[in-house]
């Protein structure tokens, strides 16, 4: 009985091994990171929409703040090597990532100081700032996209 029981976990260990390592094969991770930046560009979105005065939910652009700067702790690790491939999955990440991994990092530690400065702008509650904010995030946005985003096609 013992050897049965340990066979069965043995077996779902093995299972469980394997998945893992298939979900991070690199046409995965891509599509992992595409999905992390979209709801980055969906909260940001939403905050450009109060601050254009098209929406006057100005209580909501904390939470958004919150979730931008949760998520910017996650972008340093959604370039890991091999994810470059265009042939594995739509990708407009460009060999500069890999190639200059040191100025990647300094834009996205860019991108995280911003968007933790748009959270205590929001949560000041003081709308006529948050453009301000919203402003510089844009800004360290760019100082990624613009040196390590390839054009859409």
């Amino acid at each position: 009985m013992r050897k049965a029981i340990f066979a069965v976990i043995l077996g779902l260990a093995t299972v469980t091994t394997a998945q893992a390592f298939a979900a991070d094969e690199p046409g995965n991770v891509i599509k992992y990171r595409q999905a992390v930046m979209k709801a980055i560009g969906g909260h940001t979105g939403a905050i450009a929409g109060v601050v254009k005065g098209e929406v006057s939910f100005a209580g909501d652009v904390a939470a958004h703040a919150r979730a931008i700067q949760e998520m910017s702790q996650l972008v340093a690790h959604l370039f890991p090597k091999g994810t470059d491939n265009e042939s594995q999955a739509k990708n407009r990440a460009l060999p500069a990532i890999w190639a200059e991994p040191a100025k990647f990092d300094a834009a996205v530690k860019a991108f995280q100081a911003a968007s933790a400065n748009l959270v205590k702008v929001a949560q000041a509650g003081d709308p006529s700032a948050f453009g301000g904010g919203l402003q510089q995030l844009g800004k360290s946005c760019g100082g990624c996209h613009k040196p390590f985003r390839a054009e859409k096609k």
